[in-house]
């Protein structure tokens, strides 16, 4: 719409965007963020050693029950043997740190960790994105090398890395907020700018 200058002369129309309240080069950082996806990073790794370290106290103490060892069950049953294969790749998950840290970091630092400067502040999405990335971070591999065996194999190693995976993604998701704590820096910085 053109706007109309001193004594009744036409300027030129602005054609800039409307913004919000705030632009991009004038949004205050949001502290704590770097600290909390290094953290949640190596709890990740630790997260997804211990709940493996869980199942697999729980898969031997039921099949003691049944009179059984965890790999004669995997063998006469595929998908607890997929399972079986991707507990313990889970395991092994802090001795293949030096690739899974940097890869955490940078799927943390890319979805929750951009969630405060945006102005999120409820927790379901840091939940939501943090379960996402666990289950894909930990069942994608545990899928892979489940494809060696059967279709069963492959099911079993799939869903229980999933599983995995999810549990250690709400256990990053839960640390972040606790350390970032967006709800309240978003707050206090919305009440500086008025």
């Amino acid at each position: 719409m053109a706007k109309i200058g001193p004594n009744g002369t036409v300027l030129a129309a602005d054609t800039s965007p409307a913004r919000d309240y705030l632009a991009d080069h004038d949004r205050p950082r949001v502290r704590r963020v770097l600290l909390a996806t290094f953290l949640c990073g190596i709890c990740a790794s630790i997260s997804v050693t211990m709940i493996a370290a869980g199942l697999a106290f729980s898969f031997s103490s039921a099949t003691a029950l049944f009179g059984a060892t965890p790999f004669e069950m995997g063998e006469r049953d595929e998908f607890m043997s997929g399972a079986i294969m991707a507990v313990m790749m889970a395991g092994f998950n802090w001795i293949v740190f030096y690739v899974v840290l940097p890869v955490t970091w940078v799927a943390l630092a890319l979805s929750i960790g951009m969630f405060p400067r945006r102005g999120i502040v409820r927790s379901r999405p840091y939940y939501r994105w943090g379960a996402i990335w666990g289950a894909l971070l930990v069942g994608t591999p545990t899928a892979i090398f489940g494809i060696s065996g059967g279709a069963a194999t492959l099911v079993g190693a799939l869903v229980t890395g999933l599983s995995i995976g999810l549990l250690a993604g709400l256990v990053c998701a839960a640390l972040f907020l606790a350390i970032v704590r967006p709800r309240q820096q978003v707050s206090q910085i919305t009440a500086d700018v008025f």
